[in-house]
């Protein structure tokens, strides 16, 4: 195939059409075509810039005319039957993206989740959603495919790395559209990317891979030098030459068992706050922006004597209950696919330094719990936007999207005076940014659980700086903030092991 890059097409440019630019530009017939990546010229006339894949007879002749064949990096590392075990502990974006890595190179690979595979799960969520019932052990945090797969299922990140293709090219094998690749803001939802899991696990299943849901792991079996060479599950014992840490940030219980067993942590910088909610029309008309096809996003910083930002945001999304403890109360954001509630959401949330707490997870489930005792019930927080700014409490303008019910609360309770402060300026240069942001929204909370409190502290083979044999990954071990984050962070623990192995045999 061969790479046509920096084509210049019109915003409302269809396939066809793209087909006609692209064999104008070759001064031949095409056999096919694939978008590899699209980006957005705003400058005079709005156009997109495209790198394009061309499936073209006698490519010979175009390339002697200087055009380019595409060589893709090969990204797979290349397979051995190696005797080596790797358990992974929690089965998110971390533990499905080390897992693929791992078998694909040869590793036995063994996989424990707390919670279980996603049809049961997804049940589970919705008798809670219904009910006000909730499982422990099952529900928005623990079960395949991790906290993420009850969200917008959001592909962004800051990051730049080449593995970000074969994270968007293993998605799409297993049945997200192409246009991930491309698209500004990539999401596939998530009633999509449940589906999508489902298969990525189904074929480590059949390529052999061993899993164990509903399984948690109790503790770490450690020998006389304190390197771990196994674990203790709920159900029992099982040996590893390789124990990685996927857990989530919500694993309090596996927290707890780590520090039992001297494994170094310290805590590490947080933030909190609610979640806002629009009608999603308010918020189309104010980012006017004519290129976006479907409900608009917003992204929104503030910089005071502490940071306050929009986090998650989702567009024609709902507001849901995200608590993996009883007595609690935790909100995050949800869009499916098609991301058509009619409202939009996101979390506003504010710094919280590290100096101003003691301990992070118990500071955060007593926030959690405190919000369950004002409510009496599994209603969450909530409050008109403009009333928290002028300290006043009436009814809400409209009824929030989430699912339990709420219950008026005046958040100027909440916060510290800095704190409130800080929020309310915040607020301020919001609706400068989008006039009416105050008026027209409501807030929901509490939102506690953007990130892990705590840092498992690895050293430069990403193994634990003090007990051998522990990578800790992800997000729970403070290595990550979303899906594309902690898939790369997967990887790299799992190019960390292979990287290891290598030297091994060259001291052989």
């Amino acid at each position: 195939m061969l790479i046509l890059n920096d084509l210049k097409v019109p915003i409302d440019a269809d396939d066809d059409q793209l087909r006609q630019i692209i064999e104008k530009k070759l001064k031949t017939r095409i056999r096919t075509f694939m978008i590899r990546k699209k980006s957005l010229d705003a400058r005079k006339e709005p156009h997109y810039v495209c790198s394009v894949l061309v499936d073209v007879k006698n490519e010979e002749r175009l390339i002697r005319r200087g055009y380019k064949r595409y060589l893709p990096e090969q990204l797979d590392p290349p397979y051995q039957e190696r005797k080596e075990t790797c358990i992974i502990i929690g089965y998110g974006p971390s533990g499905i993206f080390s897992a693929c890595r791992l078998h694909f190179a040869g590793y036995k690979v063994i996989a424990f989740e707390k919670g279980k595979r996603i049809d049961e799960r997804a049940r589970d969520v919705e008798t809670f959603f219904k009910t006000g019932i909730l499982d422990p052990q099952s529900n928005v945090q623990f079960g395949e495919g991790g906290a993420g797969t009850f969200s917008d299922a959001k592909l962004t990140t800051r990051i730049k790395d080449k593995y970000i293709d074969y994270i968007l090219d293993l998605f799409i094998r297993f049945g997200a559209s192409e246009k991930i690749r491309y698209e500004n803001h990539a999401h596939i939802g998530t009633d999509e990317i449940r589906k999508i899991i489902a298969r990525i696990t189904d074929h480590l299943i059949k390529e052999g891979v061993e899993f164990h849901f509903s399984e948690p792991v109790i503790d770490l079996i450690m020998n006389d030098r304190h390197e771990a060479i196994g674990v203790k599950t709920s159900k029992g014992r099982y040996d590893a030459d390789h124990i990685l840490l996927g857990i989530g940030h919500s694993a309090q219980e596996t927290y707890e068992m780590l520090k039992r067993q001297g494994v170094h942590m310290e805590k590490k910088d947080i933030a909190l706050g609610f979640r806002v909610e629009h009608p999603q029309s308010f918020i189309d008309a104010r980012q006017t922006n004519a290129l976006v096809k479907e409900a608009n996003e917003y992204f929104l910083r503030y910089k005071g004597e502490k940071g306050v930002y929009s986090f998650c945001m989702c567009p024609g999304g709902i507001v849901i209950p995200a608590m993996s403890d009883e007595s609690s109360i935790v909100t995050n954001g949800m869009s499916y696919a098609a991301r058509d509630s009619g409202y939009a959401n996101s979390a506003i949330l504010i710094q919280v330094f590290k100096e101003e707490f003691e301990d992070g997870l118990e500071y955060l489930r007593s926030i959690e719990r405190n919000a369950y005792d004002f409510s009496g019930s599994y209603r969450a927080l909530a409050q008109n936007i403009k009333d928290f700014m002028n300290n006043e409490l009436y009814p809400l303008q409209f009824d929030s999207t989430y699912p339990l019910g709420t219950v008026l609360y005046d958040f100027n309770r909440f916060f510290q005076p800095a704190d409130l402060q800080i929020l309310k300026d915040a607020f301020l240069d919001f609706d400068r940014k989008i006039p009416g942001f105050i008026e027209k929204g409501i807030m929901i909370g509490p939102e506690t659980r953007s990130s892990s409190p705590i840092r498992i502290n690895r050293d430069e083979t990403c193994q634990s700086v003090n007990t051998k044999n522990i990578y800790p990954m992800g997000e729970g071990a403070g290595y990550g903030g979303g899906i594309m984050s902690c898939a790369l962070d997967g990887i790299r623990i799992a190019n960390a092991i292979l990287w290891k192995h290598e030297q091994i045999q060259q001291k052989r």
